[in-house]
């Protein structure tokens, strides 16, 4: 039934900007100019248009953020449904959304991630001072229960704030909570993706029902203007043969 079905799946940090201004405004565009059947989008607004589409957000997050910035919002161009904001206990809510959607590919759930970063909350402590990837290994931590339980066909995507695999100076301890954290899963967008010109850490990943068709990225510069910090990600995915 689903043989020739394809999905597009998009990933990408926006770094905070409006989608009216000019450049959130392009980004958008652009976003919507690949077809995408699913997003999951990073440092985003809660004024990101819906084009046809339906939206989910993430928790507020802490600190000093506008009323309307969310870690974390996934897209959908069908209604979302069962949708869960907790996850497990523990997981940083703001960080972290899930819910079923419909795509040509059949029912799929996505999981929303924004991982974070090493120094998150080391510099700027909400309540107690934390030590680089602290918080990054934690929610990593919790991440890898929530997704050991997966039984459907399922794609977690978001911002990893890792490359993947990983580079001779990164963090081995991050590297193995992520790879431990996804190893029901595989991280299609690993490695240098067709588009770029370095390993992006923004991601997608999917459970064994599913598998990649096509994947690549596009720089975090389109057309000489500097959109965001991050490279984006997209995949075209089939359902598996396993």
């Amino acid at each position: 039934m689903f043989s020739k079905a394809r999905a597009r799946v998009l990933t990408w940090n926006l770094e905070r900007k409006s989608p009216t201004s000019p450049l959130g405004s392009e980004a958008v565009d652009y976003l919507f100019s690949l077809s995408p059947d699913v997003m999951s989008l990073t440092e985003a607004r809660t004024t990101f248009p819906l084009r046809g589409g339906h939206t989910l957000w993430s928790e507020p997050p802490r600190g000093r953020f506008a009323d309307d910035e969310r870690k974390l919002l996934i897209w959908s161009k069908e209604p979302w449904r069962d949708i869960d904001r907790v996850g497990i206990d523990g997981l940083d809510t703001t960080r972290f959304i899930a819910a079923t959607t419909d795509t040509p590919i059949g029912p799929v759930r996505v999981v929303g991630t924004c991982i974070p970063w090493h120094m998150c909350e080391v510099t700027y402590p909400i309540d107690v001072k934390r030590k680089p990837w602290e918080l990054h290994i934690a929610y990593l931590e919790r991440l890898a229960e929530l997704l050991a339980g997966v039984t459907e066909p399922t794609i977690a995507a978001g911002d990893f704030n890792q490359r993947v695999p990983r580079i001779s100076y990164g963090n081995r301890a991050a590297a193995a909570a992520l790879t431990n954290a996804f190893e029901p899963f595989d991280v299609v967008t690993a490695g240098l993706l067709d588009g770029c010109e370095r390993i992006g850490i923004d991601h997608i990943a999917v459970s064994r029902h599913l598998a990649a068709d096509k994947v690549w990225g596009w720089p975090n510069v389109i057309n000489g203007k500097r959109m965001t910090d991050h490279d984006g990600a997209g995949a075209v995915l089939i359902r598996s043969a396993n």
